[in-house]
């Protein structure tokens, strides 16, 4: 009985285990969702349940991705960029910061879980996010995200499942 017990858990723990992706960057490329995201950043109240666009990655250079996202601030669209650079280290990505961003392949068809680890204004911060090709939440990469935040020693309960909003076009209200 103890052995069948282990060989589930191992199972388990294998199942969502997430893995680094390699640097064959095509695969990440495309339209994301932000399905759910949790993070100890400061953010007011009235923003951490704001809906999300979604956002596009795509290749700039061989070893340079852009992540963009069209986002209302202040009644106005805004072009958001983000340019991330290869590193030595499959899944492993550099910002303009030099904050290190991870992606993890969590082996659930067209999802990913990106998480950053580091310091902003003196404080360490972590800020992870579930992603999906499309904005329906997979409740098994949902569960697998809940085991990543727990492994890095978050609280599920903060995490927020956003609601998407629609595409804005960037100098419009």
């Amino acid at each position: 009985m103890k052995i069948l017990f282990l060989m589930f858990l191992i199972s388990v723990i294998h199942a969502w285990t997430p893995v680094p992706f390699d640097n064959n960057l095509p695969k990440i490329y495309g339209k994301w969702y932000t399905n759910a995201w949790m993070g100890n950043v400061n953010i007011p109240e009235d923003k951490k349940n704001q809906k999300m666009p979604s956002f596009i990655i795509k290749p700039i250079s061989a070893n340079k991705i852009e992540a963009k996202l069209n986002l209302k601030k202040s009644g106005r669209c805004e072009e958001i960029k983000l340019i991330l650079q290869t590193t030595n280290e499959p899944g492993k990505m550099i910002t303009w910061g030099k904050q290190i961003v991870g992606l993890l392949n969590i082996k659930v068809k067209d999802n990913m879980i990106i998480y950053m680890e580091g310091k902003m204004n003196g404080k360490n911060i972590i800020m992870m996010q579930l992603l999906g090709r499309n904005s329906d939440v997979n409740p098994e990469a949902f569960k697998i995200f809940e085991e990543f935040v727990r492994s890095k020693g978050q609280d599920v309960a903060k995490i927020i499942k956003p609601e998407v909003e629609a595409d804005c076009i960037p100098g419009r209200s």
